[in-house]
């Protein structure tokens, strides 16, 4: 190849990498102008509000023990990011409309800086929006954005009506299990914990243990003692996610046949 041949050649060589050494600085200072650039409060906290609306939509499709509106407001709408205010609730499960919810998120955002050299300040800010939620049928969840102008305040903050267990539920049934014969254990409980709300279930392990489980039904409260043989009471672990409808629910099997 002669000398005439080489040098484009050569300079092609030279070129690429310049090139890319080229668009690299100038995505380099791109993004560093963008990253120091100051950012407004109020921007920051509208889109903490979009996110925290977009969650409680995903929320509500994958929720498995939804009932009544009321219910749905006082358990599910909530958040660490922003103020859920639920405003309006109205409909319960199994009807042809469904539930509907309004409710009204806002966030604040107080002024910031690291106070290190190019370091985007942060304004104070604010932002509020209101939206309406409905669920007609499971694990179909939309939400559109609603005027706050207009919307009532509810007298009260809305109130659960999921049947729970009573709060002294494990004592009870941990004196249950030290005073009764194995025998008599499921009888002793049912007697304890009445009516069909109430799901109770008592065995006896090969190796002598004692096993209690008493939940609620619908719901996912669940108290699961084991009585050791040296008459020990603990509460096994087991993972929660088996207490959700359609699963194995609150039973003895969550310690002697856990599902896999």
């Amino acid at each position: 190849m002669t000398a005439s041949r080489r040098w484009p050649v050569i300079a092609t060589v030279i070129a690429i990498p310049a090139a890319v050494i080229v668009i690299v600085g100038i995505v380099f200072v791109v993004m560093f102008f963008v990253s120091v650039q100051d950012k407004d409060g109020d921007d920051v906290a509208l889109n903490r509000v979009e996110h925290v609306a977009r969650a409680l939509a995903d929320d509500l499709r994958g929720a498995h023990d939804l009932t009544d509106a009321e219910t749905v407001a006082a358990e599910m709408f909530h958040s660490r990011s922003a103020i859920v205010e639920p405003l309006t609730w109205t409909g319960a499960f199994g009807t042809d409309d469904g539930i509907t919810i309004q409710t009204r998120i806002s966030a604040s955002v107080e002024a910031s800086s690291s106070g290190a050299m190019f370091a985007p300040y942060t304004s104070a800010g604010s932002a509020e929006r209101c939206y309406r939620y409905t669920v007609v049928v499971f694990r179909e969840a939309a939400y559109d954005e609603i005027p706050c102008q207009g919307l009532p305040q509810p007298p009260a903050p809305p109130a659960s009506t999921s049947p729970a267990l009573p709060g002294d539920a494990t004592a009870r049934i941990d004196g249950i299990l030290m005073t009764t014969d194995p025998a008599d254990l499921a009888e002793a409980l049912r007697q304890e914990f009445p009516g069909d709300r109430f799901r109770v279930e008592a065995i006896e392990t090969p190796a002598g243990e004692q096993v209690v489980a008493v939940g609620v039904t619908p719901g996912t409260d669940c108290v699961l003692r084991v009585r050791r043989t040296d008459g020990e009471v603990v509460s096994p672990p087991y993972d929660r996610i088996w207490l959700e409808p359609g699963e194995l629910g609150c039973s003895t099997r969550l310690y002697t046949a856990p599902p896999q």
